[in-house]
């Protein structure tokens, strides 16, 4: 796994796009951003302002999707 210290959310959202997830980053109000599984349905909230901590969630989010840490690393390259 890669360090999550720098990610940020424009980082997230070009990751889940080349991992096939729904990406949505009109609805809703402020800058947060909808990801979705189009395997299960399942749904996930990006926030703009990310930490250590919610990189780390997010990470873990994708890993239950059932992607491998190979393919989230290199998405995120």
């Amino acid at each position: 796994m890669r360090s999550l210290s720098d990610i940020k959310q424009a980082d997230w959202i070009r990751a889940c796009k080349k991992l096939d997830l729904e990406v949505n980053t009109k609805s809703g109000k402020g800058s947060h951003c909808l990801i979705k599984s189009p395997r299960s349905g399942d749904k996930y909230t990006i926030q703009s302002k990310l930490f250590n901590i919610v990189n780390l969630k997010i990470y873990k989010k994708l890993l239950e999707w059932g992607f491998t840490e190979e393919e989230i690393d290199k998405a995120l390259g």
